[in-house]
């Protein structure tokens, strides 16, 4: 897709490169880098200028080499809208005649976390500067003049000239290496054809831990000095990820080594660059003896969603940006599976219904959502849709696709799809044409609703007796929160199976608005999407929701299926499609299970009807009660110490239990928090699992002096994980001067940029923070539109949606939507729609089922309410 009227950011494609050879030196100690650089090109036609991609570089050469002789550049003229550079020759050039463009200039290492940045350690208490590369999406034409789109695929040779003392990485194995006085010039192999996004480079004082996969392929993770213990179980992981995808997908991973790296600064989770993967800390590292199973488990799911990438995304491209989910949802539905297959007993597909299909559910439920494919024009608009429609939504299709296909069908088609476009660029509808030559199957016209339209379909469905017997009608429609329509009228082909109680397992593909399944006996209880296969939410008539909410509170249904029918039922309470007193009776019946997921969703749940009683101390008081006889029982089982016996999930359930007996102040679960932390700060450490537990019920009861405990805990360590789950602690407090401190500190020195939004979003969440909060982000806009402005403006909207969603009063959600509206920042729209519609949605619940809530809590008043005031303040209220 060339340049056109209709997207004016677009490179041409007169002149495009073919191969280029980059020479970098690196001066760290000035934060500096300069540049030269040749790029073999080929034109499609007569040219007089070319232009490419350029951004905070200054370009003192550029000279193009010719059949003729060289031609120096006569203009050079930069424009900081398009992030592009000009360059205008003396005479036009022919096509055949046009050779090489050499090109000179110098860069800043920058504090942006994207491009070419810095990042700061420490070794042996010293404090020490390296720099990385993060250019995905838009970013390498921060370190280099480059024609930065994903289909203007090239080859590269890099050198790298860096302090000798330091290690110096990028995408393959040195070539060569050469020390000239302080200065050490590394060569690297040529890469294969690939688009600069990819493109990568660290340099840094680094140690590793290595080994090879069952193919040979050799696995180095590298960490600065004193945490290589940390990095062996990424190395096992890595191992097994490798050998797994080049087995599943019947292709070998493409290059001759893989290198993973942990980086103390960095912007996102973890990014795939080809043969070397970059990390938070906190995504690669484990410490044996500080880290929980929680950050264990999430090492693994990150280190597999990325090697997945060195398959979709690495080897076969997106065309374009609008095909991002290409990458990231079949990384984010392939991760899951290398997961599963080297750790069974974590039922990761459980966890992944629980978080990231519900999750896609409930950001697909606005009307401000987009659709999986959406066409983006330039970086701001770009840098927007690495969300949750991208990544899970799209993993979530996916699977529904693989229900529908079979995994030996799809398995066989991504086969077909991956070797066809290797080492090139596809579009979704190259994906959809093999799969249907594979499969014979409709995948397109299935699948086309689900990636092209926005939202998804409610099944209504109903219970019908006609002449030929038992069965159900159908009606499909778009959800929306609000509780509206949708105007458009949407459909979608929707795969709808139905697992009965008495006559096991049957389907239907609803591709109208309306359809039946019939049944030839009395089926029983019934429940519409088992296992959550697809992508959609069902609303049971009364006759059918009965039987089901039986089923239910008997156990008689699966722990998935449990948790989809309590999912669902909260949705439809919000859009006003079901009465809340139901969604709480279904809630109370679950106080018997023991299942995590499950246990997960009820805690969501929970979080949101006190959303709807927020202030009304009494009705407060009263849902305390209610979620203390809820997770009394599981957590009384569980108790607080492990036990040899324990599984993965066991581990992880025991702190979830705990955590919620604490905020719903249970004055047995809080005395043994506070007693346990006391026991810690004297050299008695708590179990690393529990620790994220222990602070939060320690924070949110504790006051100042709590508040100083932890941050200087958080100074003492340098296991970055022990420093996040002390700023997520932080949040939880209710005493007005360690919010303010809380704060303060969030946009300090003592807290990397990266790690800012965990504070300033997380009291969102915290009626007695969130107006305390809003206000400090209000009065520190303009430094926090600096600090997150342009490639980090992803940190800036994950911050506005965590300070604004959560306002359920309609004057505050007013005041928030005109500052924000008067103070916007590029790439930051859409999350404020999605923010302010959240909270208006819940605004709505709120005014809608408040009084119903608290009428149903009724049930659970007690004695000694006298002391409780009907209203609650709010910190800075």
């Amino acid at each position: 897709m060339p340049k056109t009227a209709t997207n004016p950011y677009r490179l041409e494609r007169t002149v495009t490169p073919v191969h280029y050879a980059i020479d970098l030196t690196v001066d760290i100690a000035n934060f500096a880098f300069k540049g030269r650089q040749s790029v073999r090109i080929k034109a499609a036609s007569a040219f007089g200028s070319i232009t490419l991609h350029a951004l905070d570089l200054r370009i003192q050469r550029a000279e193009l080499s010719t059949a003729s002789g060289p031609l120096k550049a006569s203009r050079i003229a930069f424009d900081k809208d398009k992030e592009t550079v000009t360059l205008v020759f003396p005479r036009t050039v022919r096509p055949s005649e046009a050779r090489e463009l050499a090109l000179e200039y110098t860069g800043e290492l920058n504090d942006k976390m994207h491009g070419f940045y810095r990042t700061r350690y420490t070794v042996d208490g010293a404090t020490r500067w390296g720099a990385a590369t993060q250019f995905e999406a838009t970013d390498a034409r921060r370190c280099f003049p480059c024609w930065d789109e994903p289909d203007l695929k090239a080859t590269f040779d890099i050198t790298l000239r860096v302090p000798k003392q330091l290690t110096a990485l990028s995408n393959m194995p040195v070539k060569s290496q050469r020390v000239s006085g302080e200065l050490k010039a590394v060569s690297y192999r040529t890469t294969p054809v690939m688009p600069t996004y990819l493109v990568c480079f660290v340099v840094a004082d680094l140690v590793y831990v290595a080994g090879r996969d069952k193919n040979g392929v050799p696995i180095r993770i590298y960490t600065t000095p004193g945490k290589e213990k940390q990095a062996r179980f990424a190395l096992e992981v890595g191992k097994h990820a490798l050998t797994y995808f080049a087995d599943w997908f019947g292709i070998p991973y493409s290059l001759p080594k893989m290198d993973m790296v942990a980086l103390p600064d960095f912007a996102s989770g973890a990014m795939e660059n080809w043969g070397l993967v970059t990390y938070r800390e906190t995504a690669l590292l484990v410490d044996p003896d500080n880290s929980s199973v929680q950050a264990r488990q999430r090492v693994a799911e990150v280190i597999d969603h990325e090697l997945a990438h060195q398959w979709f995304g690495n080897l076969v491209t997106m065309e374009w940006w609008t095909d991002l989910w290409l990458n990231e949802g079949f990384a984010s539905y392939m991760g899951p599976k290398a997961v599963h297959d080297q750790f069974p007993e974590w039922d990761i597909w459980g966890q992944f219904i629980a978080t990231e299909y519900l999750g896609a559910l409930r950001d697909d439920a606005l009307r401000n959502t987009h659709p999986i494919e959406i066409d983006v024009k330039n970086p701001h608009e770009i840098r927007e849709i690495f969300d949750g429609i991208t990544y899970s939504k799209g993993a979530s299709v996916n699977r529904m696709l693989e229900h529908y296909l079979s995994e030996p069908v799809l398995r066989k088609g991504l086969n077909v799809y991956l070797k066809k476009y290797a080492y090139g660029n596809a579009r979704t509808v190259d994906l959809w044409s093999v799969l249907e030559q594979v499969s014979g199957k409709p995948v397109r016209r299935l699948m086309a609703a689900y990636t092209r339209q926005e939202g998804f379909p409610v099944v209504e469905v109903a219970e019908t007796e006609g002449s030929r017997g038992r069965g159900l009608d159908l009606r499909q429609s778009r959800f929306i929160f609000d509780g509206g329509s949708d105007a458009r009228g949407l459909s979608w082909s929707v795969p709808v199976a139905v697992r009965t109680e008495r006559q096991g397992e049957v389907a239907t593909l609803l591709d109208a608005t309306t359809g039946t399944i019939a049944f030839k006996t009395a089926p029983g209880w019934i429940k519409v999407n088992p296992g959550q296969s697809g992508f959609y939410r069902v609303r049971y008539a009364e006759e059918l929701l009965g039987p089901l909410s039986e089923a239910l509170r008997s156990g008689r249904l699966e722990a998935i299926d449990m948790l989809g029918v309590l999912d669902d039922a909260a949705a439809l309470c919000r859009a006003g499609r079901l009465p809340v007193t139901l969604l709480l009776d279904l809630v109370g019946s679950c106080a018997r299970q023991l299942d995590y997921n499950v246990w997960l969703t009820l805690a969501g749940i929970l979080g949101e009807i006190e959303s709807l009683i927020e202030g009304q101390g009494l009705a407060e008081h009263r849902l305390a009660n209610f979620a203390r006889t809820l997770f009394g029982p599981a957590s009384a089982r569980m108790g607080w110490s492990a036990s040899p016996s324990d599984d993965h999930l066991s581990l992880m359930l025991r702190p979830l239990l705990l955590s919620r007996m604490g905020h719903y102040a249970d004055a047995g679960t809080v005395a043994e928090a506070r007693e346990r932390f006391a026991g810690h700060l004297k050299g008695r450490p708590i179990d690393p699992t529990l620790r994220t537990t222990v602070y939060g019920i320690v924070s949110e009861t504790g006051g100042q002096a709590e508040h100083e405990r932890l941050v200087e805990l958080y100074r003492a360590s340098d296991l970055q994980e022990e420093k996040v789950r002390i700023l997520r602690a932080l949040t939880r407090t209710r005493e007005v001067s360690a919010v303010r401190a809380s704060l303060k500190l969030a946009l300090s020195a003592d807290v990397r940029k990266q790690d800012t939004f965990i504070v300033l979003s997380g009291f969102g969440v915290n009626p007695r923070g969130r107006a305390i909060a809003w206000e400090f982000i209000r009065s520190r806009w303009a430094e926090l539109s600096r600090r997150f402005g342009g490639g980090n403006v992803g940190l800036l909207s994950r911050i506005i949606e965590g300070a604004v969603s959560s306002f359920v009063d309609p004057s505050e959600i007013s005041a928030a939507e005109a500052f924000l509206r008067q103070h916007p920042v590029r790439g930051t729209e859409r999350s404020v729609k999605q923010a302010i519609e959240t909270a208006r949605s819940t605004s709505r619940w709120a005014r809608r089922d408040g009084d119903t809530v608290y009428a149903w809590l009724g049930a659970y008043a007690t004695a000694d309410e006298r002391s409780v005031s009907r209203r609650t303040q709010t910190a800075g209220a």
